[in-house]
C-alpha cells in the first residue's frame, strides 16, 4: 500500500478500515497498514495493540516466539518513552503470565533471543536470584508490571483520559503490588491471578474505590489455611452486586465463607465456575442458594470426592442445592464434572418446568435412571455431552440405554451429541432419525460396524463425526456413505470432519485407502479425515521381549 494510495482517502475512511481489520483480528493487515505511512500507523497501531493479547504471536511457542518477544519488548520499551508511539497506553489486556512463560523459555533455551530482549534500554530488567544465578522471572515480571501500569496511569492523568487497560493477569502478583496497580487502573474490568491467596480485603477496597467497571475474577488455585476467610473477605469488600463472573480453575480450599460472600453479588453474578471442589465445599454449597441469576454454572469435584456420599451425609444441604438450581430460571449452560451424586441432582433439576437448559455437560461415576428420563423435559437442549467415567457402570446391562436413547431422541433441537454410552445400532438409528438437526456427533458402541454408518450418513447437517468406540468399518462402505452424503440435495456438510479413533487392526486401512478417503473428503466437503488403529496384538506381544 503506497502513501499516495493512503492519502487518496480521508483519514476517517482509513480509521474505519483499521477498525474493521481489528474486528476481524487481521493482525497482518493492520501491520501492513501501519508500515505504509506514519499517518496510517497512527490509525492502525492503536487498533493492533488494543487486541495484541489475541494475536497468535503473543501466545506463541517455539516457532513464533521471536515475534512474540518483539511485541512484548515494544510494549515495555514504550513505557520508558523510547518509542515513536506509546504502545503500552493502547493495550486493553496485560497478560503477564504469558510473558512469564516465554521469559522462562528463552532464558533456558534461546540465548540469542534472551540477549535481544534484555538489550538497552531494558538491561535493568536483568534481575537475578543472586550473583551468577538464574534470572528471577517473578521479580522481572513485577518490574515490568510497575513500568507499564505507571506509564498508563501517568499518560491518562496528563491527557485527562480514562485508562484503556481493562484486563490484568499474572502468575505472581504480590498483594502489595497488586493493590498499587489496580489503584491506577480505572477501567479495570477483569482480574486473573494464579494464587488466590493474594486477594485480600485491602485489594478489594482498592478495586472498589478505583475500578467502577470491575466485574470478572479468575483464580487458578486457592490454597492456604485462611484462604476461605480471606477470599470471602475480598468478595465482601467489593461493591455489592458488581461481580458478574467468578472462576476457580484448580485445587482450592474454599467453602462456606467464600460462598457466603458470593451472596453479596447474587443479583449480578451470571457465570460461576468452581473446579476441584473438596468435601467441605460441597457441604457449604447451599450458601449459594440466593444466586438465582446465573446463566452458566460449572462444578467439578476433586478426586477425593469420588466416593463421597454427599446426598446422605449432608442430606439437608443436598436438597437445598437442588432447590437452588431449580430456582435458577435464567440458567442456560450447566456442567457437572465428577460431582458426587450429580445425576441424582440433575434428575430433579431437569424436571423443573422453570429450568430450560441449552448446553448440558455431565461426566459422572453414577447414573440415576431418573436422570435419563428427565431429559425429555429439556426440549430446547442444543448441546449434550454425557460421559460415564466408571467402566463397570458403562458396561452394565441395566436397561438404561434404551431409556436414555429415547429421551435423547425427544430433544428435537439437539445440534451436538457427545457420549461414550454403549448404544446399540437400533438406539443409534432411533436417535439419528429423530434428530435431523444434529451437526456434531461423538458415538460409542461395543463394536461399530458398517451398519452404524447408514443412519449417521443420513444426517443432512452433519459437520463432525467421531467414532469413539472399537470399530470394523470397511473402506468400501465408508466411500459409499460419503458419496450418499454428497448426493443428498438437502445436505450441508461443508468442512466435514471424520475421525475413526479405534479401528480394529484386522480391518486396518492401507495408506493408499487412507489417502483416498482424505482426498475425497477434501474434494467433496473441503473436509478432513483421520483414522487411528488398534495396535497389532502380535506387536504388543513382541514388545514384551524387547530391550
Amino acid at each position: 500500500m503506497s502513501s499516495q494510495t493512503s492519502n487518496s482517502f480521508p483519514q476517517e475512511i482509513w480509521w474505519l478500515v483499521s477498525q474493521e481489520l481489528a474486528n476481524r483480528h487481521d493482525f497482518d493487515g493492520l501491520f501492513l497498514c501501519a508500515r505504509s505511512s506514519r499517518g496510517m500507523a497512527s490509525l492502525a497501531l492503536p487498533e493492533l495493540y488494543a487486541i495484541h493479547d489475541e494475536s497468535p504471536a503473543i501466545d506463541a511457542h517455539a516457532l513464533d516466539i521471536e515475534r512474540s518477544i518483539s511485541l512484548w519488548r515494544s510494549i515495555i520499551v514504550s513505557s520508558l518513552g523510547k518509542t515513536l508511539f506509546p504502545y503500552c497506553c493502547w493495550i486493553k489486556a496485560l497478560r503477564l503470565g504469558r510473558l512469564h512463560s516465554q521469559l522462562e523459555d528463552i532464558s533456558r533455551d534461546n540465548p540469542g533471543l534472551k540477549a535481544q530482549f534484555f538489550s538497552p534500554p531494558l538491561e535493568k530488567l536483568q534481575i537475578r536470584r543472586g550473583r551468577g544465578k538464574a534470572f528471577d522471572i517473578d521479580a522481572i515480571i513485577i518490574e515490568v508490571a510497575c513500568m507499564v501500569t505507571d506509564c498508563i496511569r501517568t499518560s491518562a492523568d496528563q491527557q485527562d483520559k480514562r485508562v484503556g487497560l481493562s484486563t490484568l493477569e499474572g502468575y505472581h502478583l504480590p498483594t502489595a503490588n497488586l493493590r498499587s496497580w489496580v489503584s491506577g487502573l480505572s477501567s479495570l474490568t477483569s482480574l486473573s491471578v494464579r494464587d488466590g491467596s493474594v486477594l485480600t480485603r485491602d485489594v478489594a477496597r482498592a478495586i472498589r474505590a478505583n475500578c467502577p467497571a470491575f466485574r470478572e475474577l479468575e483464580c487458578f488455585f486457592c490454597k492456604g489455611t485462611d484462604v476461605d476467610e480471606e477470599l470471602g473477605g475480598f468478595l465482601s469488600n467489593l461493591e455489592p452486586n458488581t461481580l458478574a463472573s467468578f472462576t476457580i480453575l484448580s485445587v482450592n480450599e474454599v467453602g462456606r465463607e467464600t460462598f457466603k460472600a458470593l451472596r453479596m453479588h447474587s443479583q449480578s453474578l451470571r457465570f460461576l465456575e468452581l473446579l476441584s471442589l473438596e468435601r467441605l465445599a460441597f457441604q457449604s454449597l447451599n450458601e449459594l442458594q440466593h444466586c438465582h441469576k446465573l446463566e452458566a454454572l460449572k462444578l467439578e469435584g476433586a478426586p477425593s470426592t469420588r466416593h463421597y456420599p454427599w446426598n446422605t451425609e449432608s442430606k439437608d444441604v443436598f436438597q437445598e442445592v437442588i432447590q437452588w438450581l431449580q430456582n435458577c430460571t435464567a440458567l442456560l449452560d450447566l456442567s457437572f464434572t465428577v460431582v458426587p451424586a450429580a445425576t441424582t441432582i440433575l434428575a430433579e433439576v431437569l424436571k423443573s418446568p422453570a429450568v430450560r437448559i441449552m448446553n448440558l455437560s455431565v461426566q459422572t461415576f453414577d447414573l440415576d435412571t431418573d436422570f435419563c428420563t428427565s431429559l425429555v423435559h429439556q426440549q430446547q437442549l442444543r448441546h449434550l455431552a454425557l460421559y460415564i467415567r466408571d467402566e463397570e457402570l458403562l458396561e452394565a446391562d441395566d436397561g438404561r440405554r434404551a431409556v436414555l436413547a429415547a429421551a435423547i431422541a425427544s430433544c428435537h433441537d439437539l445440534r451436538d451429541l457427545e457420549t461414550n454410552e454403549l448404544f446399540s445400532l437400533e438406539e443409534v438409528e432411533n436417535i439419528c432419525s429423530s434428530l435431523p438437526l444434529l451437526e456434531n456427533v461423538v458415538v460409542n458402541g461395543d463394536l461399530i460396524d458398517d451398519e452404524f454408518l447408514v443412519p449417521m450418513s443420513r444426517l443432512s447437517n452433519l459437520k463432525s463425526l467421531n467414532i469413539y468406540g472399537p470399530s470394523i468399518i470397511s473402506f468400501n462402505m465408508l466411500l459409499k456413505s460419503l458419496e450418499n452424503m454428497a448426493a443428498d440435495p438437502e445436505g450441508h456438510h461443508e468442512g466435514l470432519q471424520l475421525y475413526i479413533s479405534d479401528q480394529n487392526y484386522d480391518h486396518k486401512f492401507t495408506d493408499q485407502q487412507e489417502h483416498k478417503v482424505a482426498s475425497i473428503m477434501k474434494d467433496l466437503f473441503n473436509g478432513r479425515f483421520r483414522v487411528d488403529h488398534r495396535q497389532n496384538p502380535d506387536e504388543l506381544h513382541e514388545s514384551d521381549f524387547s530391550d
